[in-house]
């Protein structure tokens, strides 16, 4: 019971992560040390089902609940303090960086370790300064769809499934660097709301657009599962070094990013916010300070007392 409440709180972890721009969910399931564990049951899922899927309920039933309330919520953070949740998840990942270096703590370093590890940081980066400046803007499609706008919504979504199977690469920076996070939280959130309110004339648009979304984050999830559970196999340490890097590069990410930006524009316009930038600022700093310490310490501790790993045809698979 307790590893499966572990698990559990892992899950909501990863489906929170994957709801915020430039917070990987492979990030935090490296951190909760849930990563290979789940890499390997999506892999193994029909070949040993019944320990995979011991292994999968619990962390995706905890994606579930963690991601639905976190998309909802960001469609008011992205207006009210952004800048405040991007510090709290920034201290989060940099607290947690000394764990993942332990991984390769004592592996000789080498060339190519080096070139993965800054490939990986450029690569993460880069996706944030990337949708700064791409500005795309694919709104007017949520709510007039026409018929090839379904079909390519399967791609982002494979695209977005990223954010639970690669740590450092977020799948809604990903999303935000395409054009599609803010229009998918909005007319979701819009739809919900409407549908409350006895307007449920969008609707079956809305549904139609999550489930084409859907059917590509599956698809994706799978593919890119089979694709690390080879590299962590075959290529264990260079792999850590691009998560690593990954990771790193992430917290860059956080900072510049298409949304943030447009919260950085509204700073600059002088525009009037619900939390003042004189307030935010300082607040979002010692946030980032005060979450580091929290994320260093609560990975200390978790590292001291986890129990050890129950047996599973996992380890026979690396």
């Amino acid at each position: 019971m307790k590893e499966w409440f572990k698990k559990f709180l892992s899950g909501i972890g990863i489906g929170v992560g994957s709801g915020i721009p430039g917070v990987s969910g492979g990030t935090v399931a490296v951190i909760f040390n849930v990563y290979e564990k789940l890499i390997w049951s999506i892999s193994n899922l029909f070949k040993h089902f019944k320990e995979a899927f011991k292994i999968l309920f619990p962390i995706v039933l905890g994606i579930v609940i963690g991601v639905i309330p976190t998309i909802i919520l960001m469609d008011k953070a992205l207006a009210n303090f952004l800048f405040g949740i991007v510090c709290v998840f920034a201290g989060f990942i940099v607290g947690s960086i000394p764990k993942l270096t332990k991984e390769v703590k004592e592996v000789p370093v080498k060339a190519k370790h080096i070139i993965a590890l800054v490939v990986a940081f450029l690569i993460a980066a880069g996706l944030g300064v990337a949708s700064v400046v791409s500005q795309n803007d694919v709104g007017q499609f949520f709510t007039n769809t026409p018929i090839w706008f379904y079909f390519v919504l399967i791609p982002v979504g494979v695209v977005a499934s990223f954010a639970l199977v690669v740590p450092g690469i977020s799948g809604s920076m990903m999303l935000v660097l395409l054009g599609f996070y803010t229009p998918l939280i909005e007319s979701t959130v819009a739809t919900a709301k409407n549908c409350l309110a006895g307007d449920w004339s969008n609707f079956g648009n809305q549904i139609a657009i999550l489930g084409c979304f859907a059917i590509g984050v599956i698809v994706g999830f799978f593919f890119i599962s089979k694709l690390m559970s080879f590299l962590l196999s075959k290529y264990r340490d260079v792999t850590f070094f691009a998560i690593i890097g990954f990771v790193v590069g992430s917290v860059i990410a956080l900072f510049i990013n298409f949304d943030i930006w447009k919260y950085y524009e509204l700073w600059a316009a002088g525009a009037v916010m619900p939390l003042k930038k004189e307030i935010e600022i300082p607040l979002g700093i010692a946030l980032f300070i005060i979450f580091i310490i929290l994320s260093y310490l609560l990975t200390r501790l978790e590292t001291k007392y986890s129990s050890k790993e129950e047996p599973t045809d996992e380890s026979k698979s690396e």
